[in-house]
């Protein structure tokens, strides 16, 4: 899982904020490549900012988040915990009911739904399918960033082929999405640096203390955080 506190997120948040969004929309090429992980960290930043944030689990290809029964009586908020990390979320795991399920594949009653949520909560963070996983047993992820105010597209370094890319492109170039950008993980991709000092280390007859004077350059080198 990804701090909240990262750099990184806090990008993405003040690109949101910026943007007037009140609903983001978080998706992929195909699955495993971080947007639970994006999603959590979002929703965690803006409940740090003081936002009432709901994050909804829309991913029925792989779901990550399931409900939990909190006070007896307490029925005030739903929450919902990440099944590996047992982090809890004010957030709704995906529908049980196939009724509800197929509902939410129609846009205008999604869009419904959405602005249900919006009512209640200041920000909802929505986590989905993978984009090109499409079939009858997925809420199509086009269509859940059709009715949020900006999409994030998260790519994974070195596994996301181009033409996977494309198509995720082409399917959020609908006039109704807005795509507020792309992030790239690169969590199976060192930055270059790290792979030089590795390569440094190899070398079996460099004196370790010019090794470490090499390894300090390395790692203040802004030039060589690229990923490799």
């Amino acid at each position: 899982m990804i701090p909240a506190t990262h750099a990184e997120v806090e990008q993405i948040y003040l690109a949101a904020e910026m943007a007037g969004a009140r609903s983001v929309c978080i998706t992929a090429c195909q699955t495993g490549e971080g947007v639970t992980s994006v999603a959590s960290a979002l929703t965690e930043r803006y409940l740090l900012a003081g936002h009432q944030t709901l994050l909804v689990d829309l991913n029925l290809f792989n779901p990550a988040f399931s409900d939990i029964s909190m006070l007896p009586g307490d029925t005030a908020e739903q929450w919902i915990e990440h099944k590996e990390t047992s982090r809890l979320f004010t957030g709704l795991s995906i529908p049980g009911e196939p009724a509800t399920l197929l509902r939410y594949k129609d846009p205008a009653i999604l869009s419904g739904q959405m602005q249900s949520w919006l009512q209640q909560f200041d920000r909802v963070i929505v986590d989905t399918s993978p984009l090109l996983n499409i079939n009858r047993g997925n809420i199509p992820a086009h269509c859940v960033a059709s009715v949020c105010d900006q999409t994030i597209l998260v790519v994974m370094g070195g596994v996301t082929s181009s033409s996977q890319l494309k198509k995720a492109m082409t399917l959020l170039g609908a006039d109704q999405i807005s795509l507020l950008g792309t992030i790239l993980n690169g969590r199976d991709q060192p930055p270059l640096r790290l792979e030089l000092i590795r390569e440094l280390n190899r070398i079996p007859l460099l004196p370790a203390r010019l090794k470490q004077r090499l390894t300090q350059w390395l790692m203040k080198s802004d030039m060589l955080s690229t990923y490799a």
